[in-house]
């Protein structure tokens, strides 16, 4: 047999089985990946008593009568990833966020209220976010801010994610879905005079 020729074909092989070999891998990861993603989410199912969806990563239910959901989504611009509490709460109004970043060059924060001055003084005496931001893990290194949108008729948590890891356990999510309920109510008092 031509030399060249059995190059070529002993070539040809190690291309096939190489691939299989990665088609293999990616399968096999892409399983366990899943895997690890519905052991994290079912207990957050269990928690609202809705059901988690692994192909979205994201769980939906209710908590106290109000539809809970727990997701995770990609940052703006594609980077990183969140994980998002929501809580479908509608008070009308405008929105607001409270945002809370860590200084990249030390061990300060800064933390901002973004909203209508007013509506700011209302809602900050109703309710106190520094205590509120102790329900996310690591908050003083964390970046991660609570939200309201009337548009979408919820209070948001939103917090970065670095791995699959990041998904709260069941207690802290339902820590951050009662601190969620908690800043509804105060903010639904806070929007009555942008309500009119």
């Amino acid at each position: 047999m031509n030399p060249y020729l059995a190059t070529a074909i002993a070539m040809c092989v190690i291309v096939l089985l190489s691939l299989a070999g990665t088609a293999y891998l990616a399968a096999v990861f892409n399983r366990r990946a899943k895997s690890d993603l519905l052991a994290r989410l079912e207990p957050l199912a269990a928690a609202i008593d809705g059901a988690a969806d692994v192909d979205e990563a994201r769980v939906e239910g209710r908590f106290n009568g109000q539809i809970a959901i727990g997701r995770v989504a990609n940052a703006p611009g594609g980077f990183g990833r969140l994980f998002h509490v929501e809580l479908v709460d509608s008070a009308g109004g405008v929105p607001w966020e409270w945002s809370s970043l860590p200084d990249k060059k030390g061990p300060g924060l800064t933390r901002a209220f973004e909203g209508d001055p007013a509506l700011r003084e209302r809602l900050l005496a109703d309710i106190d976010f520094e205590e509120a931001a102790t329900v996310v893990p690591d908050d003083r290194t964390q970046r991660f801010g609570f939200l309201y949108d009337p548009a979408a008729g919820m209070i948001r948590l939103t917090r970065e994610m670095r791995t699959r890891l990041d998904i709260p356990d069941a207690a802290t999510f339902t820590r951050q879905l009662e601190t969620l309920q908690r800043i509804g109510e105060a903010n639904r008092r806070a929007q009555i005079p942008a309500n009119g």
